[in-house]
């Protein structure tokens, strides 16, 4: 049994030498500071871009702001993670980072099929909805756009400089105070909301979304969630690998950009998305209940 809060600092200050005030400097994970910080500066930065920038044109205003917000979570995180004094938190930021080893060969194949096929279920399912068999083609450009940013390059940044964030400081400090269950949970709707400005970028798929139906803006970020609990799922089976979760993260973009589907066909998705995320957390309590980690 995990010794309380008030047992451990007792014993501490048992030690001989022990400073209580030094204790109380030290700096732990902030989830409170890091989302605050990465909320404002990133909403600010892209409710601004198509005021201040052409995004039709994507001149270099449009492009430096929309940047900036995407660096932000990997560069708050970092900040807080440089300015802390606890060298655990530091060692640990820049082990996930640059450890290629955490990586477990064996645990990619399985996300390597997973989301492809959830895509194919979610085809042959809205074919009872009256879809048609065309959506199994493959789509010739990619409907995740902003402005002229080629899409690929989206993509890779997206992943990349997100989990940078996300998993590099968001999780592990939302952990550091709750369960890895409820810590993801929390982390999936926050970065579900994140996404929030994109909506009204001019010729973004999100704002096409919201001209379309207001369904597909609600499922945009309902299918976050589970997505959420499937990447921190392989990050747990990967010692938190940063790099692991890029990979994932890269492939789930493009598997949901390879097939030509009908936006509501990716509601199906969503829900089978739900239903193996529910039964990642039902077949591996022990990742998702154990106590939260001290630090």
């Amino acid at each position: 049994m995990e010794a309380s809060d008030s047992d451990n600092e007792q014993k501490m200050n048992e030690k001989p030498g022990w400073d209580s005030d030094m204790m109380k400097t030290i700096k732990t994970y902030n989830p409170t500071q890091f989302f605050i910080l990465t909320f404002s500066i990133t909403w600010v930065c892209w409710f601004a871009a198509p005021y201040l920038g052409d995004p039709e044109n994507s001149d270099i205003v449009f492009l430096v702001l929309m940047l900036i917000g995407l660096l932000t979570p990997f560069g708050v995180a970092l900040y807080l993670t440089l300015t802390s004094n606890n060298q655990e938190l530091k060692s640990t930021f820049f082990n996930k980072l640059l450890n290629v080893r955490l990586i477990r060969l064996s645990s990619i194949p399985l996300f390597l099929v997973l989301f492809p096929a959830s895509m194919i279920a979610s085809i042959l399912i809205s074919l009872l909805f009256g879809y048609s068999l065309d959506q199994f083609a493959i789509a010739e450009e990619f409907s995740f756009s902003i402005g002229g940013v080629p899409t690929i390059l989206i993509l890779v940044l997206a992943a990349g400089f997100e989990e940078l964030g996300w998993r590099g400081y968001a999780i592990e400090s939302l952990n550091n105070r709750f369960n890895y269950f409820w810590a993801t949970a929390i982390f999936g709707v926050l970065w579900s909301l994140w996404h929030l400005p994109m909506f009204f970028i001019p010729d973004s798929y999100q704002a096409e979304l919201l001209q379309e139906d207001f369904l597909l803006v609600a499922n945009f970020f309902i299918s976050i969630v589970p997505l959420a609990f499937i990447i921190s799922w392989f990050c747990k089976k990967n010692s938190g690998s940063i790099l692991g979760a890029v990979l994932i993260h890269f492939f789930i973009n493009v598997t949901q950009e390879f097939f030509l589907v009908s936006p509501y066909t990716k509601c199906i998705q969503t829900l089978i998305l739900i239903a193996i995320a529910a039964a990642f957390v039902v077949a591996d309590k022990k990742v998702f209940f154990e106590d939260k980690p001290a630090m």
